[in-house]
């Protein structure tokens, strides 16, 4: 009875001293260059080897992040197998020949054609161009063993890393839906010239695990005859043959815990926090004694920002409820968040931000780049969180390199959820910046402590404003996303 008296006083001791303080005082206190500093070495030490996606490293570094939820007293997610929600990936080797002839013209692997999705394939028959590929142009055609031929993207917003990770998945579904046996997309979309979409296309490499696509190409556009006449008649006949892809299956994972909300209307919004924990491996090059890509910019760093805010939640919970979510995959194409928001583990229509934690490093230590900054009405909240610690709220230096859509906050965005993505300073891609950035030498010995610890601070007093603010923010009026929220949060 004594015990418990006493063990209940100084509770209430506790809790009133860190009641007399500020959040930005308990921030600063409980965020500490030392711990931080430490889970950094660990993150990216040459024993990772780089957190490959798929590599026994890479399960190291989930244990351990998960170990420190568990530490910490936070909870699995719901549907999460011990803070574990497995990401169910395929490695696939591309082929060694492909033949697309149309007419008496042939098209061949890489200088004309890629394989998209799927394997390999031998079909022949009528060729059918069907625009952009929506629903709506499959409808106007008997697709029924065809092989479909459209543009990439969609008629009203050609974006290549949307095509890539959302229109052309979609597409795919639309043409075996329709009955179509193959599909082939003309890459129309402007900002990265053939030979890099072929050169990334046609090396081995890790997709999301999709069962029962068909098989599904990209085409350099070209003005060929045969393919102006497809264009305009709609109609042509030929052979597709597809061979020598192989495909295996590997399992990945995201780390998940949740800290329910204090309020009893806000603890059923959910602000998800974010930050991938993979990185690109270990590569052996001529001249290059180092072959280890510690990743400790990126993102051991975004990582390591999403602990500390795991950290101070379990310590004081905000409001509204939060989820802390540690994504594999994103160097290989946002493939841990994908998968998370096609299996949500929180229905997204109670997910109402993310604040996603990455970056390619630093060359102005007198900011924070704040990716998307100016899109939500989460604006004033960002600045202030930064501006606490000394830091500026800037903009994206770069927005031609299309950061925005590089990072997992975008596979959020696309389905209308609010999200933005908090990074290290950046004024330019300079030399300061390539020299660590997917090198060798982005290791922990030439990390620069102090800047960092304000920006650890930086993002977790911004989770803290976010996680408490009454109402939640939104997309901005004209956004590209917000007619996708309007459909999530209204059913509309």
């Amino acid at each position: 009875m004594k015990r418990s008296f006493i063990n209940l006083l100084a509770v209430f001791i506790l809790t009133s001293a860190s009641a007399q303080k500020t959040p930005v005082e308990m921030i600063t206190k409980l965020i500490t260059k030392s711990d931080a500093e430490a889970h950094l070495i660990f993150l990216a030490a040459d024993e990772m080897r780089g957190r490959d996606t798929g590599s026994p490293e890479i399960d190291i570094a989930a244990n351990y992040i998960a170990s420190y939820f568990r530490q910490l007293g936070i909870k699995p997610a719901p549907g999460a197998d011990q803070y574990f929600q497995k990401v169910e990936f395929q490695k696939v080797k591309p082929p060694s020949s492909i033949e697309f002839i149309m007419q008496d013209q042939a098209f061949k692997l890489m200088e004309d054609m890629v394989l998209f999705a799927g394997g390999d394939a031998s079909v022949s028959g009528e060729i059918v161009f069907a625009g952009y590929g929506s629903k709506e142009d499959f409808q106007k055609f008997d697709m029924k063993g065809k092989i479909a031929v459209t543009f990439t993207g969609k008629a009203e917003e050609t974006n290549v890393m949307k095509a890539f990770l959302a229109d052309s998945p979609e597409k795919n579904t639309l043409a075996k839906e329709a009955g179509a046996v193959a599909l082939i997309e003309i890459v129309v979309t402007p900002g990265v010239p053939w030979q890099g979409i072929a050169g990334f296309l046609s090396q081995e490499r890790m997709t999301l695990k999709k069962e029962g696509g068909i098989t599904h190409l990209w085409m350099k556009n070209t003005e060929a005859p045969v393919i102006a006449a497809l264009k305009e008649t709609r109609k042509s006949t030929g052979s597709l043959k597809v061979s020598g892809t192989s495909v295996s299956y590997i399992n990945g994972k995201n780390v998940a815990g949740i800290i329910e909300g204090t309020s009893a209307v806000l603890k059923n919004e959910f602000l998800i926090i974010s930050a991938h924990y993979d990185h690109i491996g270990v590569t052996v090059r001529a001249n290059e004694p180092d072959s280890i890509f510690n990743g400790a910019r990126d993102n051991a760093i975004g990582t390591v920002g999403l602990m500390e805010t795991a950290k101070f939640f379990a310590m004081y919970p905000p409001k509204r409820s939060v989820l802390i979510l540690a994504v594999t995959g994103e160097e290989k194409g946002l493939l841990g968040s994908s998968w998370y928001v096609d299996h949500p583990l929180i229905p997204l229509k109670q997910t109402v931000f993310n604040f996603n934690c990455d970056g390619a490093g630093y060359n102005d230590k007198t900011m924070a780049t704040v990716i998307g900054l100016e899109r939500t009405t989460a604006q004033a909240d960002l600045t202030k969180g930064c501006e606490a610690f000394g830091l500026k709220a800037a903009l994206d230096p770069v927005p031609e390199q299309n950061l925005y859509e590089r990072s997992d906050n975008y596979s959020f965005a696309v389905k209308g959820i609010p999200a933005i993505n908090f990074a290290p300073g950046t004024k330019s891609f300079d030399e300061d910046l390539l020299k660590y950035y997917h090198q060798p030498a982005d290791e922990v010995g030439s990390l620069d402590f102090d800047y960092l610890i304000k920006y650890f601070r930086a993002y977790v007093y911004t989770n803290y404003l976010l996680a408490n603010t009454p109402k939640a923010p939104i997309w901005k009026s004209g956004d590209k996303f917000e007619a996708a929220a309007k459909k999530l949060y209204s059913g509309n």
